[in-house]
């Protein structure tokens, strides 16, 4: 009796078959981390987005308990790039540079950006306390370690189409997901509180 074999024809198509299925395999377990490493970071980046307008609308809430009045409430965010107050509209958050908060910080928390959203500090994050603040914050540091990420927070104001009693906030949040450039904006209108 004659036992048969694979021929080689076989035997090449059969690895073929196997050398294709792997590829495909391979194929989707990288688009499946791509998928949840840009997922990952599309909520984060909302996360952010949304910290920053929620902390501007305190600061505009705290500010009108507190009696201080609406100008007052605007020159906080007039400051240079070291994080002072300078009181001059073309500085900081309403000047035609962009600013960022660190809503963290205990003290110099916004601080003007020098020209467009690229040349504002990246975030870094604080995996012991969950956090995303930035790396000059001093009474995080001896605390944990941390690791910059690709996030960038800008912020832009200015006033709304009516005058000063309304301010437009614009908030940016761009990162690299990979090899490509990200970014959403979202914005917000905050007006005037009734002053007595």
């Amino acid at each position: 009796m004659k036992q048969k074999g694979f021929t080689l024809v076989e035997t090449l198509i059969a690895i073929l078959i196997l050398t294709v299925s792997v590829g495909a395999l391979l194929s989707l377990t990288t688009s499946g981390f791509y998928s949840i490493r840009y997922s990952k970071n599309q909520i984060v980046a909302n996360f952010l987005m949304q910290e920053s307008l929620e902390y501007i609308r305190n600061t505009r809430d705290t500010a009108s308990q507190q009696g201080k009045s609406w100008d007052e409430w605007r020159n906080l965010f007039y400051v240079d790039s070291d994080g002072k107050k300078t009181g001059s509209p073309s500085d900081g958050c309403f000047s035609e540079n962009t600013c960022y908060i660190d809503t963290i910080s205990n003290d110099k928390n916004i601080r003007m950006c020098e020209g467009s959203i690229d040349n504002c500090q990246k975030l870094s994050y604080y995996p012991e306390h969950y956090i995303y603040a930035y790396s000059n914050v001093d009474h995080l540091l001896p605390l944990s370690e941390f690791y910059d990420t690709n996030f960038t927070r800008s912020i832009k104001m200015k006033n709304g189409e009516i005058g000063e009693d309304h301010v437009i906030v614009n908030v940016t949040i761009s990162w690299m997901n990979g090899t490509n450039y990200r970014s959403i904006s979202q914005s917000m209108l905050l007006t005037r509180w009734n002053q007595k």
